[in-house]
Formats: structure tokens, sequence, C-alpha cells
């Protein structure tokens, strides 16, 4: 065969495969969600005028065509099998860090973030007789810092976090900061899994009781804390490839006693599934990839959770996936919770407020997924 046939050949084959890619593309429905990075897909962004002209329409579209590209989790994989054999400390967005964590990137906040205070301002303006809290959790990089490569230099997230505590305490919403709470135990306690991007049960607890002194009521109950399973591997695993992270114990809260003093049974409604149980915990999903959906089980865009005690009203908890294991511990101080994630909540939120009268809201986010996520102006704004 001479060289011109086989150069020949050889562009056949290449124009054939991008006929294929371009085909499997166009026909394959797309995915809104990656269970091995946990994150929200792109999906074919909605064109308009406004979004054409400010430029964000193009934005989502190269967005789109990067998260919905066929063989996307394939290509990730093979990045990371050759990040590893070049030794590199990062891979897709991943560090390998001293004793044996894996931590995120600090990602800087996007260009919505204005958007997403002012729709919290106009909120806030409207509800101007309810009681608002914002807790914005940190990420492990940030309160574990030196635990990072000593090469890495990360984004300030204290900063990002301040100047928003300070935009929203501004406007009347109290911010829950729990940095200083984390830094003062993160010797004692594990606050982060190892291979997860969450924080632990631990951390979510010390959490709780930094949010009790901030919102007024007292944690009295007496817990005991359960490992329910001890191998676990988490999203920064299989997103980053990398496996010197150690297995992580997942923990759940249960009270000390059967008859622990004021415990409450709690009632818990699914909207989108139509089922109630009174078990915060999905002890079967333990063995699924994802485990921490032990904690509710997948998101869900809205539930409802109802116990029989005294409180000063109805909590709305408007939240990403940090606050699943913190939930139990706070539905012992409301008679109602209405839960909701903006990122999968498409009716209006108004009507959810007046139908369950509710009288305080709590937002809960870890800083990564807040400062990059826009599904919480849009809801506010709906």
């Amino acid at each position: 065969m001479n060289d011109k046939k086989f150069t020949k050949i050889i562009g056949i084959c290449f124009v054939a495969i991008l006929a294929i890619f371009f085909l499997c593309n166009l026909l394959l429905p797309d995915k809104s969600f990656s269970s091995a990075e946990n994150r929200m897909l792109q999906t074919l962004p909605h064109f308009s005028i406004s979004t054409y002209m400010e430029g964000r329409y193009e934005t989502k579209l190269e967005n789109y065509a990067n998260d919905q590209f066929v063989a996307r989790n394939a290509f990730i994989k093979a990045k990371s099998a050759t990040d590893i054999t070049e030794g590199k400390l990062e891979a897709n967005g991943v560090y390998r860090c001293r004793d044996n964590y894996l931590m995120e990137k600090i990602t800087a906040p996007d260009d919505h973030l204005k958007t997403t205070e002012e729709a919290l301002t106009q909120f806030r303006r409207k509800y101007g007789r309810m009681k608002m809290y914002f807790l914005l959790a940190p990420n492990a990089a940030n309160i574990l810092s030196d635990k990072l490569p000593a090469t890495v230099r990360l984004n300030d997230q204290n900063k990002y976090m301040d100047n928003f505590f300070a935009r929203i305490k501004n406007d009347g919403i109290t911010p829950i900061d729990v940095r200083s709470t984390f830094k003062a135990n993160k010797d004692d306690t594990q606050l982060y899994y190892r291979t997860d991007h969450h924080w632990t049960t631990d951390g979510a607890y010390l959490a709780f009781r930094k949010s009790c002194k901030v919102m007024g009521f007292k944690d009295s109950i007496n817990y005991k804390a359960y490992a329910v399973k001890n191998d676990f591997k988490g999203t920064l695993y299989s997103k980053s490839g990398f496996t010197n992270g150690k297995d992580d114990a997942i923990k759940i809260y249960l009270p000390a006693t059967s008859k622990a003093k004021g415990y409450k049974n709690s009632v818990i409604y699914y909207a989108d599934t139509k089922k109630k149980t009174t078990q915060f915990y999905q002890l079967d999903n333990l063995e699924k990839k994802d485990a921490y959906t032990v904690f509710g089980g997948s998101n869900h865009p809205m539930y409802t959770i109802q116990t029989p005690v005294k409180s000063v009203g109805n909590l709305l908890l408007v939240k990403d996936s940090y606050a699943n294991s913190f939930i139990p511990f706070l539905a012992q101080h409301y008679k109602k919770i209405v839960v909701v994630d903006p990122r999968y909540f498409y009716d209006d939120i108004n009507d959810i407020i007046k139908a369950n009268n509710i009288s305080q809201v709590l937002f809960l986010y870890n800083g990564n997924t807040f400062f990059t996520d826009d599904s919480l102006g849009m809801m506010l704004t709906n």
C-alpha cells in the first residue's frame, strides 16, 4: 500500500469516526446529572435575545457540548489515568493531599453571583417580617489547607465568603459562619470525607450546634454516632481516578437511648415520589455507588418534614446536598420543615411559602456549589 492510499484511508476513517460521534451526540438523550462528578450537567439551553446579547447563551452552549459529549466519562477516566502516570498532583480539579485526602479546587464566584445576591435582596424585601438565615459551609481545601500540596495556591474562599456575608447581613439575612468552629475542631474531628466533597456527619453536627446559637434554640438531645459503612469511596475518588484516598466511615446519629428526652419521630413526605417514611436514613443506599445518599436518598426537588414538637413557626430550608446530613438534627426544632433544592425545583416558591405558612427561611449551601450555581437566583425571581 502506497503512502497516498494509506493517507486517504486514514482520512476516511477519521471522518467516519467524527460522523459517528456526531450522530451519537445528536441521537442519544441528554443526561441531567453526573454521579461520578456529583453535579448537574448543562442541558440544551433555551435561546432568547437577552441571553444571546449578554453572551450567556454561547457560554451555556459550550458547556452543553462539553457535558453531553458521548463517552465523556471514559475520556475523563483516560485523562485521569494519564495524569496519575505522569505523577501529577491534580486531576479533573481534584488534588492529592496529605493524610490520604482528596480535595476539590476552590472555585471563584461565577458572573451569576451578582444576580443571585440581587435576588436574595428582593426576596428579603418581599418577606420583610420573616427571619432569614444563610449557612454557607466552607469546603475542605479551605479549612484543611495545610494538607494541600506545598506548591498549590488556591482561590481565597474566605474573601468570597466574607464579601457575601457582608452583603446579605446588610440586607437583613443573618449569616451562620461555621469557619471558626471548624478550625477549632479540625485536629480532633474529621470534618470532611477523605474521598468525597461533603462534610461528614460529625462536621454537620458541629455546624448544627453553631446554628443553634445563631437561630436561638437549644440542642438538648443526647445523640450517639454509629458507623454504618467503613469502606466509603466518594465522588472525588471517581472524579479524579486517584487511588491514594483512604476509605471512610459513614456515620449516622441516633438518640443515645430509645426514650431520649425531648426526641420526637418525624414523618417525611417526598412530593416527587409520593412516598412517606419516618426514616431519615435510607440504609439500603449504603450499597450504591454514591453511599452518601443514605442521607435522605437522592436529591429531591421538594419534600416536607413534620415533627410533633413545639416551635415558633414553620421553616423553609433551601439547600444543596450538604444539608442532607444536617436535616435530621434540625427536624427536632420545627413542627414543619419544607425542604427545597433549587437545582431540581421548578414551581413557584411563593406558592410554597403561602401554602405552608412559612415564617423562617434557612439557606444552606457549600461554597463551591453556591458560587458556581445559578439555580437559587432563578428560583427566587421566578
